[in-house]
């Protein structure tokens, strides 16, 4: 078992950083290749460069699709390289889509780059076509799903009788697709059978979902300063995220009551109640129980897959990570 930090929200696992510069060095040198307006829109979108193109300290964020995708590729025995293409398509499509939730929410501020990029990226394998193609594909598969995964989130807001299911219906698409994704196309581009590289998917798609639930976990529980959501954010739209329909079932029926009254009342500002109503159920300890179990089912499904120890434990970690961090 590799060591681990015990607090929530601990170390940054090894994985994310080991090929850090690699990816960042990919994206910085093959987004698109072209002198209009599309790689300066790109940059200043991911903080590298400002409003009028002067370059800036790198943030280095997270990168855990990338990293994920370069991880799957290596502990199916490929060259991490082979995935760079694919790693970096999917970073860019990921960056897209947090444009796409900040204007879903209602956002002052955005962020994100162009989705066309993220498949000009990953079909840049030139030395196997073939495996570059299959793992675009999953890409391609998984960026329409997450499309959908978007839509029904939406049709959550408002909704009270939302159910466990319509919401990992949700997680699974928008959230878990493109996670399946970066492990499956790292597994196709280390020429892994269909086999193996299936039951990666499936373990992405669970690992998604344990991300998503943490996430709404931080954006009702967490420090804004940390997190950068408000906590005013799904409150205030009033979504039923993991929280609120994990309270909701642990109510009684005057409690689901005032629920109810709060939701139609369309309150500018429910956070206090909303939270007061979700504390006498011990709402946020539910949410983060599901999130280490769905962590829990993805981490089993890498085993199936039969990789060997290291490779499983560096996933289990990161599977820890994802469903208890801070931010």
């Amino acid at each position: 078992m590799i060591e681990r930090a015990d607090e929530p929200g601990g170390l940054e696992p090894l994985l994310f950083t080991r090929h850090r510069a690699l990816i960042t060095g990919f994206m910085r040198t093959e987004p698109v290749r072209s002198s209009s307006w599309a790689p300066m829109m790109m940059s200043y979108h991911l903080g590298w460069t400002d409003e009028i193109g002067q370059a800036l300290p790198v943030k280095g964020g997270k990168l855990i699709r990338s990293s994920l995708t370069l991880w799957a590729c290596g502990a199916c025995g490929g060259d991490v390289r082979d995935a760079l293409p694919a790693a970096c398509g999917i970073e860019w499509f990921h960056n897209a889509t947090l444009v796409h939730d900040d204007i879903q929410d209602g956002d002052t501020t955005t962020r994100g780059a162009i989705r066309a990029s993220a498949f000009a990226v990953a079909l840049q394998g030139y030395n196997r076509p073939g495996r570059s193609l299959a793992a675009t594909r999953a890409i391609g598969e998984a960026a329409l799903e997450s499309i959908e995964g978007s839509c029904l989130d939406l049709e959550l807001e408002d909704l009270i009788e939302a159910t466990p299911r319509m919401y990992l219906r949700m997680a699974g698409a928008k959230t878990g697709a493109l996670l399946g994704a970066c492990l499956k196309a790292g597994a196709v581009a280390a020429g892994a059978s269909p086999e193996r590289a299936q039951t990666l998917r499936a373990a992405g798609r669970l690992l998604g979902t344990a991300f998503q639930i943490c996430d709404d976990v931080l954006g009702m529980y967490g420090d804004p300063a940390s997190t950068g959501k408000s906590r005013r954010g799904d409150a205030g739209r009033y979504k039923m995220t993991f929280p609120v329909i994990a309270g909701i079932r642990a109510m009684s029926q005057q409690q689901r009551k005032q629920l109810r009254d709060l939701v139609l009342l369309k309150d500018d500002d429910p956070q206090a109640r909303l939270r007061s109503l979700l504390d006498e159920v011990g709402a946020e300890t539910l949410a983060r129980k599901a999130a280490l179990q769905y962590a829990a089912k993805s981490t089993n499904r890498i085993v199936r897959a039969g990789l060997d120890k290291h490779a499983t434990n560096e996933f289990e970690e990161v599977a820890h990570y994802i469903a208890t961090r801070t931010r």
